[in-house]
């Protein structure tokens, strides 16, 4: 579970939510609305005030890399110099896990990349090196990943495929997933509830 209680940051006024533990909530808005800012926030990527909790645990103060929290967007930031399955060994030791082959091995097969393992991301398509982002994302176990607008680059096939993978990923090991998107039909393949994002103030979108 996300439990955010009173956080004020840039244009975001007084935010309270709550993304209930191993459910999608989406974040809706125009642009400039303050979405990206309030999922950096959570991230631990921009200072804030309020209050922030992750799976109960209260990150205030955390650092991005020891909060039990991913976050991914358009920007894959794949390190081009490691291969693939290295990139994923890489986000194990840097959350302070034993870097196994196994939980990689699964997550690059279930998102359909474990042919790609040894290869470097200057060698995969667009929609290749998001899969990649998503399984680095997600190798680490986290509590709570933080997606904004990570497939808006991605053509819909490709899009639609990932909803599905996504939805089975969360599902099997009881993801708390917060989502800001443009994209109603997003939204509605992988939401079960959210909230509107309007000048900085939140409030539930009925």
């Amino acid at each position: 579970m996300l439990h955010v209680e009173g956080l004020q940051c840039a244009i975001l006024r007084e935010i309270s939510l709550t993304a209930p533990a191993g459910r999608c909530t989406a974040i809706c808005g125009a642009s400039g609305s303050g979405k990206t800012t309030l999922l950096r926030a959570i991230a631990g990527h921009l200072p804030y005030r309020g209050r922030v909790q992750i799976a109960g645990q209260c990150v205030d103060g955390l650092p991005a890399w020891r909060r039990p929290c991913r976050h991914l967007n358009q920007r894959l930031y794949l390190f081009p110099f490691l291969t693939v399955e290295q990139n994923l060994a890489l986000a194990q030791f840097a959350a302070g896990q034993t870097r196994h082959a196994e939980p990689r091995r699964e997550l690059l097969q279930a998102l359909e990349v474990d042919h790609l393992a040894r290869r470097y991301p200057g060698q995969l398509s667009g929609g290749e090196q998001q899969r990649v982002a998503l399984a680095r994302a997600l190798v680490s176990a986290p509590a709570l990943l933080l997606l904004d607008e990570p497939f808006s680059s991605l053509d819909w096939p490709l899009r639609r495929r990932l909803w599905q993978v996504l939805r089975q990923l969360q599902s099997r090991r009881a993801l708390t997933l917060l989502l800001v998107s443009h994209e109603p039909r997003e939204v509605a393949a992988l939401a079960d509830g959210g909230y509107c994002l309007q000048q900085g103030c939140l409030t539930p979108d009925d």
